[in-house]
C-alpha cells in the first residue's frame, strides 16, 4: 500500500480514535468521581445525562467503524482483524446501551455496555500506538541512538505507577482518602508484584481501587511491552525486528523468531491458569461459611491472579492468616500450585506446548529437552526440598514464640518455600527465631526462575554461580551441563547479577538503618530492616517490619528497591552503563597474587 493510501485510511480512523478516547474518559471520570450509592459492595451509578452522552459517543464510534469497514470493502481491501474486533465490540455496545436506556434489557446489559465502551477506548489507544510505531519505523534516523529495552521497560513501569497512583487518589477508588505516599507505595508494590502494603487493601479501597491494583499486578507480571505486543499480534499487527529484539532482551531469550510464539504462550498460559485457579477458589469459598460472600467471584479472581503473578497482595485484612484460609488445606493447596506455576518460567511452557503440538501433528520431538528446562526443573526441585527441610528443622529446633508442631511446621515450611517470591503468609513470620528468618531471606534472594513471575536473582542464575565456583575449584576449563558447554557470557552475567544484588542489598540496608534509627534501635531492629530490604528488592512481600511504620522518605526508598528489583539488577545497571563493542585488541596476560 502506498503512503498516500495509508494516510487516507488513517484519516478515516480519526473519528474512531477521538470518539473511542472520549468514551474512555467519560467512563473513567464517572467511575473515579461518582459518589457511592450506599454500601461498599454496590457498584457506582451514572447520571442519566452522562448516560445519554456516552451512548451518543458509542453510537458515533460504531457508525465511524461501519463506514471505515464499508470503505475498505468498496476499495476491495481486506478489513483486517482489528476492524472486525472493533465491529464486534461496537455493535453490541450500541445495542445494549439503547436497550438499557429504554429499559428493554435487564440492568446487567447496561453495565455490559459501559464495559464495552471502555474497551472501545482501549482500541483507540491501540490505534494511536500503532500509528506512532509506524511513523517511527518510517523515520530512518539511524544516526540517532535508540533507547535500550531496559530504559523503555523501567519508564513504562514508572509511568504506570504514577497513573495508577492518580486513580487511587480519586474519591471513587477509596472509602477513606489516603495520601500520595501510601497510594504510590501500594501501586509500586502491585506493579513490581512485591506485595508489601502500608494500608489495609480490603478496608481502604473500593471495587474500583481493587480493580486498579488487579490490573497493575497483571501488567506488572507480564510486562507492559509483552502485553502490548500481544495485543498487536491479536489484532493482526506484525512485530518489527526491533520490537522482537527488545522483547527477547527483556525475556532473556535467544533468537527473535520465537518471540511471537513465546508472547502468545505467556498470555494464554497466564490467563488459562488464572481462570482455572479462580474457578477452584470460588467453588471452595462458596462452601466455606467463614469466607465473605460479597463479590466472591472478584475475590477469587483477584487471589488467583495475585498468586500466579507472585504478587502476594490479598483482599483479607490479615493476608492469608484469615480463618477461611489459614486452616483450609484445599485453598492453600490451590494457592501453592498457582504460585509454583507462576515461578516455573514461560520458556518451559513454550517447550511443553511445542512438544504437545508436534505430537498431535504426528511430528517427532527431539529426544533431549533444552538445557534451560533440564536445569530449571532440577534446581526448582532441589530448592523445594532443601528449603522445606531447612525451614522445618529450624522451626522445630530453634527457640521461638511460634507454635511448634511437626505436621504444622512441615506444611507451613512448604508454603513459605513455594511462596519465597510471592509473600503470602498464613502465620506471623516475626514469631519465628532469627535463624529461621535469615534462612528465609536466603530463599527470597534465590527467588523464582527467569521468564517467570517470581523475583529474586533467579534460581538458575544462583545455580550457575554455585556450579562456576565448583568448576574453578575442580580446575575444569568450561562449565558443562546436560552435554552442553555454557557460554562464558551467560556465566559472567550470572556472577555479576549475584554480586551486584548482594552489594545493593547491603548498601540499602545501611541506608535504611540510618533513615530509621527508631526501628533500628529496637530489639532485632537491624534484622527487621534487613528482612524488609531483601523482601522489597527480591519482590517477595514477606515482612517482619510493618511498612506503615516507615517515614515517607523510607517508603519512597523501598519503592525504588521494588522497581529496581523487578527490572533486575544487571538490567538496571545497563540503564546507566553503556556496553562497549568487543575490541579486536587484547593486552598481554598477567597474573596477580590472590593468597
Amino acid at each position: 500500500m502506498s503512503k498516500t493510501h495509508e494516510q487516507q485510511y488513517r484519516v478515516l480512523e480519526l473519528p474512531e480514535i477521538i470518539s473511542g478516547l472520549l468514551a474512555m474518559l467519560i467512563v473513567l471520570w464517572e467511575a473515579c468521581f461518582a459518589e457511592l450509592t450506599s454500601g461498599p459492595s454496590e457498584l457506582q451509578k451514572f447520571e442519566e445525562g452522562v448516560h445519554l452522552l456516552l451512548c451518543g459517543v458509542v453510537c458515533f464510534n460504531t457508525l465511524a467503524v461501519i463506514i471505515h469497514f464499508i470503505t475498505k470493502l468498496v476499495k476491495r481491501k481486506s478489513p483486517g482483524r482489528f476492524l472486525w474486533w472493533q465491529l464486534a465490540t461496537g455493535v453490541p455496545a450500541t445495542f445494549t446501551f439503547i436497550g438499557g436506556l429504554n429499559r428493554w434489557l435487564p440492568p446487567f446489559a447496561f453495565t455490559l455496555s459501559i464495559i464495552l465502551s471502555f474497551i472501545l477506548g482501549i482500541y483507540s489507544l491501540i490505534t494511536l500506538v500503532a500509528i506512532y510505531r509506524e511513523r517511527k519505523q518510517l523515520q530512518k534516523q539511524r544516526n540517532k541512538s535508540q533507547w535500550s529495552p531496559a530504559v523503555v521497560f523501567f519508564t513504562w513501569m514508572v509511568s504506570f505507577v504514577l497513573i495508577s497512583t492518580l486513580l487511587l487518589l480519586t474519591p471513587g477508588a477509596t472509602y477513606t482518602p489516603i495520601n500520595f505516599t501510601d497510594a504510590f507505595f501500594t501501586c509500586a508494590s502491585a506493579i513490581s508484584i512485591t506485595g508489601l502494603t502500608c494500608v489495609d487493601i480490603a478496608g481502604t479501597f473500593t471495587p474500583l481501587g481493587k480493580l486498579v491494583l488487579l490490573i497493575d499486578i497483571q501488567i506488572g507480571a507480564l510486562g507492559v511491552m509483552t502485553f502490548t505486543y500481544f495485543v498487536f499480534l491479536m489484532v493482526g499487527k506484525q512485530l518489527a525486528v526491533r520490537d522482537r529484539v527488545a522483547i527477547s532482551a527483556l525475556l532473556d531469550q535467544q533468537g527473535v523468531n520465537i518471540i511471537p510464539a513465546l508472547i502468545k504462550a505467556v498470555i494464554f498460559v497466564t490467563f488459562g491458569v488464572e481462570i482455572i485457579g479462580a474457578t477452584l477458589l470460588y467453588l471452595l469459598w462458596r462452601q466455606t461459611p467463614a469466607a465473605p460472600q460479597d463479590l466472591l467471584w472478584f475475590r477469587a479472581l483477584f487471589h488467583a491472579v495475585s498468586a500466579f503473578c507472585n504478587a502476594g497482595i490479598s483482599l483479607f485484612p490479615n493476608n492469608m492468616a484469615e480463618s477461611c484460609v489459614a486452616h483450609d488445606k484445599a485453598i492453600q493447596g490451590v494457592m501453592m500450585v498457582l504460585t509454583l506455576a507462576g515461578t516455573l518460567g514461560f520458556s518451559v511452557y513454550l517447550e511443553i506446548i511445542t512438544r504437545l503440538h508436534n505430537r498431535l501433528k504426528g511430528k517427532r520431538n527431539p529426544l533431549r529437552w533444552s538445557t534451560n528446562s533440564w536445569l530449571l526443573v532440577r534446581v526448582t526441585l532441589i530448592i523445594l526440598i532443601v528449603g522445606t527441610v531447612g525451614l522445618t528443622l529450624l522451626g522445630l529446633l530453634e527457640p521461638s514464640e511460634h507454635p511448634q508442631s511437626a505436621d504444622f511446621n512441615l506444611w507451613e515450611s512448604t508454603w513459605n518455600t513455594i511462596g519465597r517470591s510471592a509473600g503470602f503468609t498464613i502465620t506471623d513470620i516475626s514469631s519465628y527465631g532469627q535463624a529461621y528468618q535469615l534462612f528465609l531471606c536466603a530463599l527470597m534472594f534465590i527467588g523464582g526462575n527467569p521468564a517467570g513471575t517470581g523475583g529474586g536473582v533467579f534460581a538458575t542464575v544462583f545455580a550457575l554461580c554455585v556450579l562456576e565456583v565448583l568448576r574453578v575449584l575442580r580446575g575444569q576449563q568450561d562449565l558443562e551441563l546436560h552435554g552442553r558447554r555454557i557460554a562464558r557470557n551467560t556465566v559472567e552475567r550470572a556472577m555479576a547479577t549475584v554480586v551486584l544484588s548482594t552489594f545493593w542489598i547491603a548498601a540499602s540496608t545501611l541506608v535504611l538503618v540510618m533513615l530509621e534509627p527508631t526501628i533500628a534501635g529496637k530489639a532485632n531492629g537491624t534484622l527487621r530492616l534487613f528482612f524488609l530490604e531483601v523482601s522489597a528488592f527480591t519482590t517477595t512481600g514477606y515482612s517482619i517490619c510493618d511498612p506503615a511504620e516507615l517515614s515517607a522518605f523510607s517508603k519512597f526508598f523501598i519503592c525504588a528497591n521494588m522497581l529496581f528489583g523487578r527490572v533486575g539488577m544487571f538490567t538496571f545497571m545497563l540503564i546507566f552503563i553503556k556496553q562497549k563493542s568487543p575490541s579486536p585488541v587484547r593486552y598481554p596476560e598477567t597474573r596477580l597474587p590472590l593468597t
